[in-house]
């Protein structure tokens, strides 16, 4: 009796785990074919990377690389030129990257910047590294080396797997949306940069949106239009760096010396210009180029941030502080959830950028400018008083963000 009572509960204790067992294995099924369609985007403020991070750090982005490694899509604006091997593009030799000297003038490289941001390829690939697989080159630092580092920069990001748009051989090239195919759907980028830079110079390898030039909007819209037809998921780029006040020291002239064209108010035309880019079936309008972030519009059911401000930042000036007024040392992710081709949601994770202070007089200038800039997960006091000011900022706009523990969130699901 006792051997039939041991056999009996050995049979159940056997079916009990093959029904767990079945269970375990139905549930992982169906969350397989929940998740089938749905794509898990990344998106990180501009990243302003000198010299490669693991130079000076053991992990760096230690609490970061796991989140966009987790992600279908990672993005970023590469705000750098890539030299090339063997100083393909000629850089002094007595050059400093990280301190900007000796001054080149704008005589000696033609659009140069004036301290251009002269990477090695090693740059390109920390961040595919990290998970970067989509990139804007289109902003102000990509025609720092002039051609040459254009096409530098984008055979890096060919050669290390990064699908990129913003740059070409001619504007045709430039305008024309990238593609990225991620777990059976198609992801499109247009990039374009609106800064501080001779339109005549950059106009026939990096595609830009000079204001009042109505030929730039266009090309832009059909860019936008023709990636609709082809992908489930549109993003919109624009790096934004000219000022509010941009046209009041004009005085009669119509026009700066960059070519941008008077307008009567600066940021209505970014605003203006963000939505047409919606109308035309973009899915999302990311904008980089002040160093601080803004807040998140939803127009027609689709988010706009004109502003996500910083995802790294190796600046050339050293001092501790200096621009506490931007809160450029506050950054954010925003981990976007999208299905059937639709962002659903959005969470944002609050970034902690390192300005160096605890250690910058344990290091020269050049060796404390190595180290500083590069981002970590914010935690507790600090993550707090990033998302209220992101909520705060979004308020102005209208949308409604919720902030749960160390993160906020944004629902899309039922707007429209």
């Amino acid at each position: 009796m006792a051997r039939q009572k041991r056999k009996f509960l050995s049979s159940l204790k056997f079916g009990f785990v093959l029904a767990a067992t079945a269970l375990v294995c139905w549930s992982v099924c169906c969350d397989i074919a929940r998740d089938r369609d749905t794509i898990k985007l990344v998106v990180a403020g501009q990243a302003l990377i000198k010299i490669d991070p693991r130079q000076s750090w053991d992990k760096p982005f230690g609490s970061i690389r796991p989140i966009i490694q987790a992600a279908d899509v990672g993005f970023t604006n590469f705000e750098m030129a890539v030299n090339g091997q063997d100083n393909q593009c000629n850089v002094p030799q007595d050059y400093v990257l990280v301190l900007g000297e000796p001054r080149i003038s704008k005589q000696d490289r033609p659009g140069n910047t004036s301290n251009p941001h002269a990477v090695q390829a090693s740059v390109m690939e920390f961040l595919s590294y990290m998970g970067f697989n989509l990139m804007s080159l289109a902003n102000n630092h990509i025609w720092d080396l002039g051609e040459c580092g254009v096409e530098a920069t984008r055979a890096a990001a060919e050669f290390y797997g990064v699908t990129c748009a913003g740059v070409g051989q001619n504007v045709e090239e430039a305008v024309a949306p990238a593609y990225l195919k991620v777990r059976g759907a198609t992801i499109a980028l247009v990039a374009a940069t609106t800064s501080h830079d001779e339109r005549d110079l950059l106009m026939g390898t990096v595609n830009g949106v000079w204001t009042g030039h109505q030929d730039d909007w266009d090309r832009n819209i059909a860019a936008v239009e023709e990636a609709s037809r082809n992908a489930d998921v549109v993003i919109f780029y624009q790096h934004f760096q000219i000022d509010v006040d941009e046209f009041a020291d004009l005085g009669d002239r119509e026009s700066t010396e960059e070519g941008h064209i008077r307008v009567d108010d600066v940021k209505k035309w970014q605003e203006d210009f963000a939505k047409a880019v919606i109308d035309a079936g973009a899915s999302l309008y990311i904008g980089h180029g002040h160093r601080g972030f803004d807040g998140i519009e939803i127009y027609k059911g689709r988010p706009l941030l004109r502003q996500l401000g910083g995802f790294a930042y190796q600046g050339l000036n050293p001092n501790i502080g200096n621009y506490d007024d931007a809160f450029a040392w506050w950054g954010l992710l925003a981990n976007m959830t999208i299905r059937g081709g639709s962002i659903q949601s959005i969470q944002m994770i609050p970034l902690d950028i390192d300005e160096g202070g605890e250690y910058v007089d344990a290091y020269s200038t050049v060796e404390f400018l190595t180290r500083r800039g590069f981002a970590e997960v914010a935690t507790r006091t600090l993550a707090t008083k990033i998302l209220e000011r992101f909520r705060t900022l979004s308020e102005k706009y209208g949308a409604d963000v919720k902030i749960k523990g160390e993160r906020a969130f944004i629902d899309l699901s039922n707007t429209d």
